[in-house]
């Protein structure tokens, strides 16, 4: 078994969303959908990025023989890495307080540029895991054709 598998930069970006998890303080982001507030830490969202990204690396793992495409496995990872120390980087731009409003209602609109990188960031992120169940359908249509 090689190392050099793209699928494990998943999992050393999921260990330095550990430490980032570890390392956050008390900041705070605001999530408006609809008529509904949600107020959470960041450190919240970086466990929860933490299972993901492990969640991802461990099918990989599981599902590396039956991969339709070495190329999808790449893009999948690169775009996902990117978003994902997008994330990281987040806290560290200059905010005050984070709004992300996704509701059509345009009376509680306080978006800020960190907000806005938020919203686009976790757009991109479920955007890209359809590249990841692309791969693993057409690997295994592949499979089935040839064990037929």
């Amino acid at each position: 078994m090689s190392i050099y598998k793209p699928y494990h930069l998943l999992l050393l970006v999921s260990i330095l969303l550990f430490i980032r998890a570890l390392l956050s303080t008390k900041e705070m982001i605001d999530i408006h959908v609809h008529d509904t507030y949600i107020v959470t830490t960041f450190s919240f969202l970086y466990w929860i990025l933490v299972l993901l990204t492990y969640f991802l690396w461990g099918i990989y793992v599981l599902t590396r023989n039956i991969l339709f495409a070495n190329v999808l496995t790449w893009v999948h990872v690169i775009l996902t890495v990117g978003v994902l120390i997008l994330f990281i980087c987040v806290p560290l731009f200059n905010y005050k307080i984070s709004y992300v409003d996704l509701s059509p209602w345009t009376g509680f609109n306080r978006f800020n540029s960190t907000s806005k990188i938020l919203e686009w960031g976790a757009i991109i992120l479920i955007l890209v895991q359809l590249i990841f169940i692309v791969n693993i359908v057409g690997g295994i249509i592949t499979w089935q054709k040839k064990r037929s």
